[in-house]
């Protein structure tokens, strides 16, 4: 079981991040990193590519709990 606050590897740089929250079912977790990250580029609706984000830092990423 999964609890917030326990700590799991970010899913995009392999860091140690922290789970802050959890799906009332369960099986969906978010994992915080405090390392910086910038969001995958991915075509909007017309099908045009976007640019790249700038740098975040304490991004959250949904992960299932199954691939934990």
């Amino acid at each position: 079981m999964v609890i917030i606050g326990d700590y799991a590897n970010c899913p995009q740089c392999a860091r140690i991040g922290r789970i802050v929250w959890v799906s009332t079912n369960g099986e969906t977790v978010g994992i915080q990193c405090s390392a910086s990250h910038q969001l995958n580029v991915i075509p909007d609706s017309h099908g045009f590519m976007k640019k790249a984000s700038k740098l975040n830092k304490n991004s959250v990423f949904l992960v299932k709990t199954r691939s934990l």
